[in-house]
């Protein structure tokens, strides 16, 4: 079997784990909810401060405090998009080591971990935010060259924090040590991963792919604004369905990684070859000699 073509087996058998917690998929739902109540409580809270309705908009200067109201509230949306990311990560686990999840449970797993979720979700905010502006920079100054060097410094930092996640909710450790945990983790594994992780966003793509279609071909007809919310939904549909999948299979890597046995519900995957690890003249080790 070709590496994508297992990827996407991997894809079928986090649907197949999911379907048996369906209500999990509630949580990155939660997520953007509560983004966009943070963002509406930001939005009102400029208007109270620094709006001038006989300067309206077009001519508004923010001031210092409606910026720190802006920063602050993009730290608390990533905060809480990270923590019900947590959550699900939580409620996956519990599933795959023989339990039976809720959203209750798993909210209560993301919040037992809340110290350590908070600060990593203002790490990868932080790092996003720097790699986006050197992509930005090196697309302006070296065009199709500086573009592809981008994305391959925004893929290199995705592989290396691919399992950050798992690693706090299940061993307990604070951001910075997670992430050292998932770069050794994946450092030995990185050529399958990449492609695991490929296979992943093409089975997002194509859970998003009816949404967009229909927002593009209904958006612009008769039909309008109504092809345009049904598209929307449906993209957002997608997107929770390949957010709970990637949760999945992070976890499935993870416990494989960290124990050498696939969980029950990947037992008919060959999640070895999806972690690829070195026969025994390699230097790099094993998966299972790293569990804490």
């Amino acid at each position: 079997m070709g590496y994508f073509a297992r990827s996407w087996e991997l894809g079928k058998t986090s649907w197949r784990v999911l379907r048996k917690d369906k209500e999990l998929l509630w949580l990155p739902v939660l997520g953007g909810v509560a983004s966009l109540v943070i963002a509406g409580i930001v939005f009102g809270l400029i208007v109270l401060v620094d709006y001038d309705p006989s300067v309206g908009w077009t001519d508004f200067e923010p001031s210092g405090g409606s910026v720190l109201l802006v920063i602050l509230g993009v730290i608390a949306s990533a905060i809480a998009v990270y923590f019900f990311q947590g959550a699900l990560v939580a409620g996956a686990r519990e599933r795959l080591t023989g339990g039976d999840p809720t959203v209750a449970s798993a909210i209560r797993g993301a919040s037992g971990r809340i110290g350590a979720i908070a600060p990593w979700a203002i790490v990868a905010l932080v790092v996003g935010f720097i790699i986006n502006t050197i992509q930005a920079a090196a697309r302006d100054r070296a065009g199709f060259v500086g573009a592809l060097f981008g994305s391959l410094l925004d893929l290199a930092w995705r592989v290396m924090t691919f399992l950050v996640m798992p690693i706090i909710i299940a061993e307990r450790v604070g951001p910075f040590r997670a992430l050292g945990r998932s770069k050794d983790l994946l450092r030995r594994t990185w050529g399958e991963n990449l492609v695991a992780q490929a296979g992943l966003s093409i089975v997002g793509f194509v859970l998003m792919a009816p949404g967009l279609l229909i927002a593009i071909f209904l958006g612009s007809g008769a039909l309008g604004v109504f092809g345009v919310i049904v598209g929307g939904l449906l993209m957002i549909l997608g997107a929770v369905v390949a957010s709970a999948l990637s949760a999945v299979y992070q976890t499935a890597l993870y416990e494989y990684a960290t124990t050498g046995e696939s969980p029950a519900e990947f037992a008919e995957v060959d999640l070895g070859r999806s972690f690829g690890h070195r026969d025994r003249r390699s230097r790099w080790g094993q998966p299972g000699q790293y569990r804490t």
